[in-house]
């Protein structure tokens, strides 16, 4: 990795710090939603289409894809950034990024006028937004890929089959059904890798907690309790690209330094992507005088490397928790939760952020291996998985603990937040439990139901 690199991606963080409002920590929250027919099936193109006239109708602004020029969502303002409705892999997957706000009232206030612009719309179309983390009918297909700039150049980038057949696609097409909370909380450069750390660290207790994804292609999956996660695996073994990273970082130079040794994906030039050919690094392709590429027609294209382009390759690994885009650190393993608890994800990750230094030091007293192999636990068991002989759930009550004592430093009553997840630790019940239960008695209708916004 280059000095200049460093410095560019250290620059950047430091300038998006000082354009910042207020010093205040700031919380933003990405809600993904299936949306579905009564029937659970994934709503059809054109309803998607209908979503986006009718936000704008309400007075929301159209946004439109750089490669298409077509309208491929819709924004409306916040007090710092924008509420953003788009769709993300899947046009069925319906992603809804909130203004970032100072605390979780705040948010659970968003929430809850989300969820009153989308009622209307849910019933005039006979259709459900569903607080669940997979389409729990329709399989993943390339049928279902919203087109797009930024989906076009993963199954040329990341070819393979393994798990959909070529005649429905690539593996990449597995994101076309799964519905994740991320959650961004602001933090300063040297908070940045400690935070990542705490939250990488802690994903198995996580998903042990909320795992919420195990009613797929209209049955009950026989392994796993939370699905969506593994769908990184399934796409990328053996790669130091998704999931819990290899070790933890020293700083924020060693974890720059290990995002630029992944290979570049795509970069843009005038809203055009175009996947760079022949480089192992993103140092390498950085250093180039002038690179060699592909165009989305796969004529060959040749062009000069930027350090901006370093800003978009940020965005092309898949850590459970990163360095966002936007300077923020993020927090993406868990499923979509339940319609009542959908502030809990938030609560948890700004808790971690705010007892920071005694997450640290609980995370330094596990062994890292462990922790990587507690994400694979939680996804088969949830809270009654093991590690080396300890329990998930002892995992989590450690979690919850730090959750709890960084929330009540604020002195916000945001603790209560938490609530919801301490009810599922005292019964050792995670959200998917709950739907294996309904789902025995009253098939994807008992679950439409219950999981409708």
């Amino acid at each position: 990795m280059s000095k200049d690199l460093y410095r560019h991606f250290l620059d950047s963080f430091e300038q998006s710090l000082a354009n910042r409002v207020t010093d205040g920590r700031r919380i933003g929250a990405e809600l993904k939603f299936p949306l579905v027919k009564r029937s659970g099936e994934a709503a059809d193109y054109a309803t998607i289409h209908a979503l986006w006239r009718y936000l704008i109708s309400r007075g929301w602004r159209a946004v439109e894809d750089s490669l298409s020029g077509k309208i491929v969502g819709a924004s409306k303002p916040g007090e710092q950034n924008e509420t953003v409705a788009s769709c993300e892999t899947g046009y069925c997957k319906t992603e809804f990024s909130l203004a970032h706000v100072g605390n979780l009232f705040e948010l659970e206030r968003a929430i809850s006028e989300l969820r009153e612009e989308l009622k209307p719309f849910a019933d005039r179309n006979d259709v459900r937004f569903l607080a669940y983390g997979i389409q729990p009918v329709t399989p993943p297909s390339k049928r279902l890929l919203m087109k797009k700039s930024r989906t076009s150049v993963w199954d040329k980038v990341f070819a393979s089959n393994r798990h959909i057949p070529p005649e429905d696609g690539d593996d990449m097409h597995l994101f076309t059904i799964n519905a994740a909370s991320h959650v961004h909380v602001s933090v300063s450069p040297e908070e940045a890798v400690p935070a990542v750390n705490v939250l990488n660290g802690f994903t198995g207790a996580q998903i042990a907690l909320t795992a919420h994804s195990n009613v797929w292609r209209g049955r009950l999956d026989p392994q796993f309790k939370c699905v969506a996660e593994k769908f990184w695996d399934w796409w990328m073994p053996q790669s130091e690209r998704v999931g819990v990273p290899a070790r933890p970082f020293k700083d924020l130079e060693d974890y720059v330094r290990a995002v630029s040794d992944f290979s570049p994906v795509y970069v843009k030039r005038e809203g055009v992507p175009i996947v760079p050919k022949g480089y192992d690094s993103f140092s390498e392709y950085c250093v180039c005088e002038r690179a060699r590429g592909e165009d989305p027609n796969g004529r060959e294209v040749f062009f000069e490397p930027e350090h901006e382009d370093f800003d978009l390759h940020c965005t092309c690994y898949w850590f459970n928790a990163r360095l966002s885009r936007y300077y923020t650190v993020e927090n993406r393993v868990n499923d979509e939760q339940p319609p009542h608890a959908l502030p809990c994800i938030a609560a948890l990750t700004l808790g971690l952020m705010e007892a920071l230094p005694e997450a640290q030091e609980a995370l330094s007293a596990h062994d890292w291996n462990h922790l990587r192999q507690s994400r694979e636990a939680a996804c088969r068991d949830a809270l009654l998985g093991k590690v080396n002989g300890r329990t998930l759930a002892d995992l989590a009550r450690e979690l919850l603990d730090l959750a709890e004592l960084g929330l009540r430093r604020r002195g916000k009553g945001e603790e209560k937040f938490l609530d919801r997840l301490e009810a599922r630790l005292r019964e050792k019940r995670s959200p998917a439990d709950e739907t294996e239960a309904m789902f025995r008695d009253g098939g994807v209708a008992a679950l439409v139901e219950a999981r409708a916004l």
